[in-house]
């Protein structure tokens, strides 16, 4: 499930074909360069510049020559385009801008404005902290995409650890070699995990095995919320997920001791292939360990334009709920119709969070360059965090909460 939903606004940067004018320029510099050619051939330093330059152009051409890519969801294309002074290479797949990335030394810097409005989540830093005595430390994303907001939020917030889930291996693939997410790796080392697979599933397995855990621990561990979430420099949040090695779309089974457990009993990392082992029980290390909780989730999935309904129901609200630390905040990006004045999904999905939380905030974003539809980050939290910018709303604007399964 590639992240994005930003519409391209019309007469705007992504009006018209985007290999168009790339490609009328190829053929006006092929005929710039024979009449060059027939001009100089004669004179041999001349043409030694000449073909200096064309290997100058052609690695040009290699960095930013469109390219396509073949996705679970159909064909995308990388290009760059040249805005407001900056070179920005997007990922464009089904009419819409994934994601996007500044070229060059502003890389980690978010391109769209509804990515960097997903900071809101660490306005919970207070609550939080007054609970546990860390803020906003471990982090799950929904939807990877060109990475962007994981990105920017791993190298703003160095004690930051971040599991990013992504469905399609060829997006994670484009990513890492379009995205500057293989340097992202490197910076982040550990705490970075690429989890491969679908993301209700993954909320939906960790909840059971966090249910598990807790069920099956001693009451002494088992209520020490707090102490479980102490933060950690580095860490996996599941085996086979670390950013360093192969990714693993399976969750552990039940009872199995997350990675960052660095005790007698827990996995092992092969130092050949970063995949973590289980390593034979021995003694009393032989009890289970906690799957730890997230203290925020980000949700920025979308299949082309339409937000992925299964992470958008009442039930896949739970499950983030159960994956949450008390007082921890989910976000979700919701996007418009028709020019923005069509806010039915808005609506129907407040109502769906506020069936399962205490606290839903909307979070308007203003994206005057690249949307030409009106994004929106819903918040919501069991704590009365104050999160700023949020709109006022009353219960005539709450539409229909969704299910899995609407009645007949």
């Amino acid at each position: 499930m590639a992240n994005g939903g930003i519409t391209p606004s019309p007469g705007g940067s992504g009006e018209g074909n985007p290999l168009e004018f790339i490609y009328t320029l190829a053929t006006v510099g092929l005929v710039f360069v024979i009449l060059i050619v027939v001009e100089l051939w004669k004179y041999p330093w001349q043409v030694s510049a000449f073909f200096a330059g064309c290997i100058f152009l052609g690695y040009i051409i290699m960095r930013f020559w469109p390219h396509t890519v073949k996705t679970g969801q159909g064909r995308a294309f990388i290009y760059t385009l040249l805005i407001e002074g900056r070179l920005v290479r997007v990922f464009r797949l089904g009419g819409v801008y994934q994601s996007a990335t500044n070229l060059g030394f502003h890389w980690a810097e978010p391109v769209f404005a509804y990515h960097r409005a997903f900071d809101a989540v660490f306005e919970a830093d207070r609550v939080l902290t007054s609970m546990y005595g860390h803020g906003v430390h471990r982090v799950l994303a929904l939807g990877g995409g060109g990475f962007a907001w994981p990105k920017h939020a791993l190298l703003a917030r160095p004690d930051l650890i971040m599991g990013v889930v992504e469905l399609d291996p060829k997006v994670i693939e484009t990513a890492e070699a379009w995205f500057y997410v293989e340097r992202l790796k490197k910076l982040a080392k550990k705490r970075l995990h690429i989890i491969e697979g679908d993301g209700r599933a993954y909320l939906e397995e960790r909840a059971e095995l966090i249910a598990q855990t807790e069920h099956l621990l001693p009451e002494g561990d088992a209520a020490g919320e707090a102490r479980a979430e102490e933060p950690r420099a580095e860490g996996a949040l599941e085996a086979g997920a670390s950013a360093e090695g192969p990714r693993d779309e399976s969750a552990p089974e039940a009872g199995e001791p997350d990675a960052t457990e660095s005790v007698e009993g827990a996995p092992a990392e092969s130092a050949s292939t970063g995949i973590v082992k289980r390593a034979p029980h021995r003694g009393r290390s032989a009890r289970p360990r906690r799957t730890r909780r997230f203290d925020a989730i980000v949700n920025d999935t979308f299949t082309g334009d339409e937000p992925v309904r299964a992470l958008a129901t009442v039930e896949a609200a739970r499950a983030v709920r159960d994956c949450l630390v008390p007082g921890g905040v989910y976000a979700m990006n919701v996007v418009s119709r028709d020019d923005g004045q069509d806010l039915t999904f808005l609506r129907d999905e407040v109502a769906t969070l506020a069936e399962v939380f205490a606290h839903v905030h909307v979070l308007p974003v203003d994206e005057t360059v690249w949307a030409g539809e009106d994004n929106y980050i819903v918040l919501a939290t069991d704590a009365q965090t104050v999160f700023d910018g949020t709109i006022p709303y009353d219960e005539d604007f709450l539409g229909t909460p969704m299910h899995d399964e609407e009645p007949a």
